[in-house]
């Protein structure tokens, strides 16, 4: 421990039993020594006062700050996600590619807002489990596993078994143990039907193929979203001319056909300590949370999109007219920060599962890396 922090730390553990200690101890939290941080964390925990919870219960969100700006050019976003233990932003963000598929994926380092690698794999759909071991990838009808993507040399990713016809979706499970992939299709005798293969990678194999006739004819993709515990898969038109699906990944069968509307669309999906499986997205107009196994709203907001929100379905992150990002507390249904950096309308956000980094992608093709200044 270097000489410049043992002063701090002690100073903490000296008034962490008088009374205004606890002010104190809480202002440590945004100290850019982690070691410092960290003392400050376990000495709240010891404590038993409302100011100590809300504290830890904001934390580290309460203190983030804006750490990079990373100008670019390129044709948009199709996938922003954030590897969360290799602390890395993958995306196609400055790719300067236009056209159905991209030949590179760009990696950021979030700590330095780097661009430290540049994978050269063709595709037009991505997915990654939140342990960011391996990189999932679709090319017309073919759903590649990159495993090890990060070593040098790259091995060549391996062609998952039974594919379907063309993908024009892919989403992966958190845990990296499920894959899901899908789209409208033809069939052989000239049926249009809606169709995801569901993949198990530890079997290396097919576990269920999801078919149904939609309502009506669409060419858009199929957007997916897995549960958190990998139990749920949730299917949505993007057209709003279909309907909605919720399926069970144990059973392959359809829970749930949901009636939408021209303003109903989840992008964010979490399972909450007492059992439910909850989205959050636009529902009327506005960003709402609800279950999803009932279809009961649980939270309204005034705002638009896109929104976020933590694995435990405990922070909710959405846009405002503002061009702003609130992070809410949804267990106390209060404002946790207002990230206001952001200089024009907001295409994506994506937040790290250890809650340790908040990462946007703005009109102005900007990306913008939140978190906590590092000594």
């Amino acid at each position: 421990m270097s000489n410049d922090v043992t002063p701090k730390i002690d100073a903490l553990l000296d008034v962490f039993d008088s009374d205004e200690g606890i002010d104190l101890i809480i202002q440590a939290l945004g100290d850019p020594v982690r070691q410092v941080r960290e003392t400050a964390r376990w000495l709240l925990q010891e404590t038993n006062s409302e100011a100590s919870e809300q504290a830890l219960r904001n934390y580290p969100y309460a203190q983030m700050q804006l750490l990079h700006t990373i100008a670019g050019r390129g044709w948009g976003t199709n996938y922003f996600v954030i590897s969360t233990d290799k602390k890395v932003l993958l995306s196609d963000c400055h790719s300067g590619q236009s056209g159905y598929a991209i030949a590179t994926i760009n990696v950021w380092n979030l700590r330095t807002g780097e661009l430290t690698d540049t994978l050269y794999i063709t595709h037009e759909y991505l997915g990654i489990g939140q342990d960011g071991q391996i990189i999932v990838t679709s090319f017309q009808p073919f759903v590649t596993v990159h495993e090890d993507w990060d070593i040098q040399p790259r091995r060549r990713g391996r062609l998952l078994k039974d594919q379907p016809a063309d993908i024009a979706s892919l989403t992966v499970s958190y845990d990296g143990s499920i894959i899901a992939g899908g789209g409208y299709q033809h069939d052989a005798r000239s049926e249009f039907l809606g169709r995801i293969a569901v993949w198990d990678l530890q079997a290396d194999q097919l576990i269920h193929l999801l078919e149904w006739k939609p309502t009506r004819y669409t060419s858009r993709p199929l957007p997916l979203m897995i549960s958190p515990d990998a139990s749920l898969l949730l299917s949505q038109d993007n057209d709003r001319l279909d309907l909605h699906r919720l399926w069970s990944l144990q059973t392959g069968e359809l829970l749930h056909v949901f009636e939408t509307s021209p303003y109903w669309f989840a992008d964010a999906i979490a399972n909450t300590s007492d059992g439910r499986c909850i989205v959050s997205g636009i529902r009327d107009k506005s960003v709402k949370v609800w279950d999803l196994n009932t279809d009961q709203i649980l939270c309204s907001f005034p705002g638009c999109p896109p929104t976020a929100m933590t694995p435990d379905g405990k922070v909710l992150a959405y846009c405002n007219d503002a061009n702003a990002i609130i992070l809410w507390d949804l267990e106390v249904n209060q404002e946790i920060r207002t990230l206001s950096e952001n200089s024009s309308s907001i295409r994506a956000i994506c937040l790290s599962s250890d809650r340790e980094w908040v990462v946007s992608y703005d009109g102005d093709q900007t990306i913008k890396i939140y978190g906590l200044l590092e000594a």
